[in-house]
């Protein structure tokens, strides 16, 4: 049976039907378009490093086996899925994140075998000796890439910063020596645990038929004995791990992200956390902010600047980067205007007004088939309603912004710098 979810906010219908086996499937369709977009999401990225199925003993995996797992099974015994998806002329590719792994592909043709393809290759895992050797090169080759890369090494320093057990402070692809323990055993173990269809999720979004993806899913997905799955449990401490890390690096200008930590949460509060502290971050620092017309007269911030929220399963923390020859005082100055609005509250006019801002740019996603997908993915892995981003931001309320910023400790913050090695 399909359900209708309605938002009367945005007056738009998303369809969803459970699959017997536990697969929970949201379709939003949009019949004016001609490009269709469908995410298959696995609750299982690389903070899922120690687990253990129905109250069994823990595992623990080498770090960076949820990414060798996404890479691996686009890989059949006969023929490998970016080439079927090449005849089709469909584009597919697949992602790992720290709570998650995603296969998707978009279409403007041929949708039901394009998905038939996804169901199929993400459902049929087929690992050897020699397959799993052969990737191990390449994945060596990608963590060293990555590792050469200012920006993402600013970010990586930043988590390992600010969290001191929360794996997600661990490299999602780990490391060449983590990665040269991954046996097909391992492989397979994670696949078992994690890829059971209780544990996933379809969405769809675009010009397609919902009748047709029910009947394919009803086909193709598999109905076996669902499996209990926990990622072992971590303590983590309140404070920041480390004040300040750097690394010294070829780029032209120190760059730099600074981290206010937050404690864990999930579900609606990750959604509520994450709209309310990007409103709160867009008023006090963003570029219409009085703080970032200051820094640039001054000369210490440039165009690469830039606040958000990095959120997901278990970790949250409003984030700013930028390019200075003085990160730090950046970050005191940051640390100034938070204790300042703390006791002066920003006007309630600014807050409706980037409320309204936020609001609109959720609203023109929705114009965009891409971002659907992206965004029903993003709320299925959470266990929130498709709409509820949009429903939180339609109903934020200043009372509660400023219980957000009272509730921020300014002082609990990371900061890390690459520095110019020239």
């Amino acid at each position: 049976m399909i359900e209708k979810i309605y938002d009367n906010t945005i007056k738009e219908t998303c369809l969803k039907y459970t699959h017997p086996s536990g697969t929970e499937i949201y379709m939003l369709p949009m019949g004016n378009y001609s490009s269709a977009t469908a995410r298959f999401s696995v609750k299982f990225g690389s903070q899922d490093n120690s687990f253990r199925t129905d109250g069994g003993n823990f595992i623990k995996i080498p770090d960076g086996t949820a990414h060798y797992l996404e890479h691996k099974l686009f890989e059949s015994e006969e023929k490998d899925a970016f080439s079927l998806f090449a005849q089709t002329g469909a584009s597919c590719n697949a992602g790992t994140s720290f709570d998650y792994t995603q296969y998707y592909f978009s279409c403007t043709d041929k949708f039901s075998e394009n998905l038939e393809i996804l169901l199929d290759f993400v459902s049929n895992p087929y690992f050897t000796e020699e397959n799993v050797e052969k990737e191990r090169g390449i994945i060596a080759q990608e963590i060293t890439m990555y590792r050469d890369n200012p920006s993402w090494r600013v970010f990586t320093n930043l988590l390992e910063a600010i969290y001191e057990k929360n794996p997600v402070r661990l490299d999602i692809a780990g490391t060449v020596e983590s990665i040269s323990q991954i046996t097909p055993k391992a492989l397979y173990d994670c696949y078992n645990a994690f890829y059971n269809s209780s544990n996933m999720s379809l969405c769809v979004a675009g010009n397609f038929d919902p009748e047709e993806v029910c009947r394919i899913c009803e086909n193709k997905l598999r109905t076996g004995t669902t499996v209990s799955v926990e990622t072992e449990p971590f303590d983590e401490p309140y404070a920041v791990a480390k004040k300040k890390v750097s690394l010294s690096m070829p780029v032209a200008k120190p760059i730099f992200e600074i981290g206010f930590k937050r404690p864990a949460v999930y579900g609606t509060d990750e959604i509520k956390d994450y709209i309310y502290y990007n409103i709160l971050f867009d008023m006090i620092f963003g570029e219409s902010s009085e703080f970032y017309e200051k820094m640039r007269e001054k000369g210490l911030l440039n165009d690469e600047w830039a606040v958000s929220v990095f959120s997901g399963r278990g970790h949250l923390f409003p984030a700013a980067r930028g390019e200075s020859e003085k990160p730090e005082l950046i970050l005191e100055e940051m640390q100034r205007i938070i204790g300042k609005f703390k006791k002066e509250p920003p006007k309630k006019e600014l807050f409706e007004r980037v409320k309204k801002a936020t609001y609109g740019s959720l609203v023109r996603d929705f114009n965009n088939v891409s971002a659907v997908a992206s965004t029903l993915a993003e709320n299925a892995l959470s266990g929130v309603q498709p709409f509820a981003a949009i429903s939180e931001t339609a109903n934020a309320d200043y009372g509660i912004l400023i219980q957000k910023l009272n509730g921020l400790d300014e002082e609990n913050a990371s900061i890390s710098i690459v520095e110019n090695s020239r």
